[in-house]
């Protein structure tokens, strides 16, 4: 969703800019030295027309507001860029619906909630099960220090992030991982020595 909003802004930006190029090379309305002479009265044409051949000719003064325009449209633009790009936060607290697909076993899902001072480092429960996570950017790392189980993703918008897993458990040891941002905590699944892997009811 994050990233068809952008698409649409940058379009809208690309638009306008467009317009405000093409508003700025228009030229501007001024009134013509024939206009000037046939406002004139006949008496006083042939004195008008000397004083003008006299003074020579003189070049149109070039207006200001093609450059504020284009002054505008340039603002506009890098506004948009950095609000909507540079300035996207992500954030890992809150709760998060785990997939977690281990080598050799079918998908599980588990739900962790994050939480910390700020959005670089804090801890995480799965049910009862605590877990540490540190953030940098786009990049998260999360840890189930009992378990030996490292979850390293990276944010594909503000509510969802993959990854891939490790873990010194048998039978568990790489795989991959997608997590969503939900409301609220779920299910708990048990990749303890001895665990099933399965979702608990």
């Amino acid at each position: 969703m994050i990233k068809k909003q952008q698409k649409w802004i940058a379009l809208l930006v690309t638009l306008t800019f467009a317009w405000l190029l093409q508003v700025s090379t228009m030229p501007l309305a001024a009134a013509s030295t024939t206009e000037q002479v046939s406002s004139a009265s006949a008496e006083q044409a042939p004195s008008f027309v000397e004083q003008e051949s006299a003074s020579g000719y003189h070049a149109k003064k070039k207006s200001i507001v093609p450059i504020i325009l284009i002054g505008v449209g340039v603002v506009a633009v890098a506004a948009v860029l950095f609000l909507v790009v540079l300035k996207t936060k992500y954030d890992f607290r809150g709760t998060w619906k785990v997939t977690a697909t281990w080598t050799g076993h079918p998908a599980a899902d588990f739900t962790i909630v994050a939480s910390g001072a700020t959005k670089d480092s804090g801890t995480f429960y799965e049910g009862t099960t605590p877990g540490t996570w540190t953030a940098s950017g786009k990049d998260v790392v999360f840890t189930y220090s009992v378990f030996s189980m490292v979850f390293t993703g990276k944010f594909t918008s503000k509510d969802a992030l993959s990854g891939t897993m490790t873990s010194a458990i048998p039978g568990y040891a790489t795989g991959t991982f997608t997590a969503v941002r939900t409301a609220s905590a779920t299910a708990i699944v048990n990749f303890g020595p001895g665990g099933t892997g399965k979702e608990i009811k």
